[in-house]
């Protein structure tokens, strides 16, 4: 990765003409079918356009008002929503909520260590919650999204608000900014930007470029793959895959906005299998999101993905929920 620059960037990096503030001619009368299918239903039913709209089963609610992140480590899934950080069971009960003073937008946890971050610092904590250590501002215009704990305990720190990924040690010390692409940043939304780490490397998801590309520890590239299209094998619309995991084996699971779904790719970006498609989603709720005037822009990320025992964990932003699906 190179150091990062001061040119000034929009929030989102994607090709002009992606992030519109309205949906084009072909959403608007796209949408405007489905509404009408939706409609013609609930007239036969006697049911409202929404409900008449079957709601997929399985969902786990998180009970939080709003959801901004989600991991899983030693086979609990922990939740980032409203003023605190959920633990629950993969059956979907609640074990304990940490709250915290400031909002928490991202978080990660190794070797026992809960990490958490706010909009522009890291506070360091035992896994009740308890800091340990906590970074300086880091600064002005940071918007933290994502975070990935390196094997070394040092940590990544996603940043939406400059577009780089700030290098920060296991004492909380800033290391260095790092970033990538044309004009040294990462082409992201402000809202999203996804990173993990896997083995020994920073694998980073870049929304605005369509791929997933693959960083050793002094960040410099080692791999990418991914492209735009219409088709499976790659990412459509603007600013996907919204999340990232690998598993053991090196395979990539990723998950996408706009139609929600989750695929598995080999290690070499090959298309393996569609894990969840748009069906398994409350649809309503992503169509409602999608064309919101205020959200309809690409600051909404939609889903997270999370490996346990084999199983992919999906939080789904737009519900506030989670579930468990078959990685294959």
């Amino acid at each position: 990765m190179s150091k990062p620059k001061t040119n000034p960037s929009s929030d989102c990096g994607c090709s002009p003409g992606d992030c519109e503030p309205n949906p084009s001619r072909r959403q608007f009368f796209s949408r405007g079918a489905q509404s009408i299918a939706a409609i013609g239903v609930a007239m036969q039913t006697g049911t409202s356009a929404n409900a008449a709209k079957p709601k997929p089963s399985g969902w786990l609610p998180t009970g939080l008002g709003q959801t901004r992140d989600m991991t899983v480590a030693d086979s609990l899934v922990y939740v980032a929503g409203d003023s605190s950080v959920a633990v629950f069971k993969p059956s979907g009960k609640l074990l304990r909520k940490i709250e915290f003073s400031l909002t928490p937008r991202c978080l990660a946890v190794a070797k026992r260590r809960l990490v958490v971050g706010f909009r522009d610092r890291l506070w360091l904590c035992d896994l009740d919650g308890k800091p340990i250590a906590k970074t300086k501002r880091l600064a002005k215009g940071a918007a933290l999204t994502s975070l990935a704990i390196a094997g070394d305990g040092s940590i990544y720190a996603a940043d939406g608000g400059s577009s780089t990924i700030w290098h920060i040690d296991s004492s909380g010390e800033v290391l260095e900014q790092l970033a990538g692409g044309k004009g040294g940043r990462f082409a992201v939304p402000k809202s999203f930007f996804p990173i993990t780490w896997a083995g020994d490397s920073l694998v980073v998801a870049h929304p605005g470029r369509h791929r997933v590309e693959r960083y050793d520890a002094d960040g410099e590239l080692q791999s990418r793959w991914g492209k735009r299209t219409r088709g499976l094998d790659g990412f459509t619309g603007c600013c996907n895959p919204v999340s990232v995991a690998v598993t053991d084996s090196g395979e990539f699971v990723t998950a996408e906005r706009g139609q929600p779904r989750i695929k598995l790719f080999d290690r070499d970006g090959k298309l393996r299998t569609v894990i969840a498609e748009p069906e398994a989603f409350d649809t309503t709720e992503h169509e409602r999101v999608d064309t919101d005037t205020e959200l309809v822009t690409c600051q909404n990320g939609g889903i997270e993905v999370a490996l346990l025992d084999g199983q992919v964990v999906a939080l789904d932003h737009t519900t506030a929920s989670f579930r468990l699906f078959d990685l294959a």
